[in-house]
């Protein structure tokens, strides 16, 4: 019996839920990464552009963070992955304010983008705050 079959048997919902939570990021970095590369790219504005360049950026490190989890070793136990779970929860309320904060205020960063730009890597770290929140927060209240 490997160490996966014999957490789950004795009813350990941590490796089942970090599966689930690791296919579903990968999705949502796959479809980031492509949607933000095709608007990144064929965006009509600079906003655009910045809109598409910043999820493509968030996808691929979603597809790097799904890859580490899938490849573990040893499977997280629930209360190990709830709290890391929640704790970024945290984190992605902090990242969807920052979007807001970028979006908003539009800073230039020194004069190296446009107001245009500033929203549109504002908004794009909204989308991504708020996906990976919602994520994050359904998989910590299935190990409840």
């Amino acid at each position: 019996m490997d160490a996966m079959t014999e957490i789950v048997e004795m009813g350990d919902q941590g490796p089942r839920v970090a599966r689930r939570l690791s296919a579903r990021l990968a999705t949502w970095g796959a479809v980031s990464t492509l949607g933000g590369a095709v608007l990144a790219v064929k965006g009509t504005s600079a906003g655009v552009r910045a809109f598409g360049l910043q999820n493509a950026v968030w996808g691929a490190i979603d597809l790097g963070i799904a890859a580490v989890g899938a490849a573990a070793a040893t499977p997280p136990t629930a209360g190990r992955l709830r709290t890391v779970l929640l704790i970024n929860t945290g984190l992605d309320a902090g990242y969807v304010a920052a979007g807001a904060h970028i979006a908003v205020r539009t800073p230039d960063f020194g004069g190296r983008v446009t107001r245009y730009q500033a929203r549109g890597h504002g908004c794009a770290v909204i989308v991504q705050g708020a996906a990976l929140f919602w994520l994050d927060l359904i998989h910590a209240q299935q190990l409840r």
